[in-house]
């Protein structure tokens, strides 16, 4: 096991508090394990080619996710050649 120390300046440490109370989340390990599930998930849908956005339905609104350590992730090779074949057939 390896023991991960992090220093935050306080108003870090408030907010990861706030964001732990509204999830109902007991430690700042679960905090973590969460955040990096997430995070996990965020970059095999990114190598999927996938865009992670947040849908308001009743606007039809969709805004993306914006996150430079996302835009790091390269799409695979196989989804790549995949979306280059749609464009073609379309036109694009």
């Amino acid at each position: 096991m390896v023991r991960i120390q992090l220093d935050l300046p306080d108003e870090q440490v408030a907010e990861l508090d706030k964001r732990m109370a509204e999830t109902k989340l007991r430690t700042r390990k679960d905090f973590f394990n969460n955040a990096l599930t997430l995070f996990d998930w965020a970059i095999k849908e990114k190598k999927a080619g996938r865009v992670i956005a947040a849908i308001d339905e009743s606007q039809n609104i969709v805004k993306e996710l914006l996150m430079p350590a996302l835009e790091n992730v390269s799409a695979s090779r196989e989804t790549q050649g995949t979306r280059a074949d749609s464009a073609s057939a379309r036109g694009d």
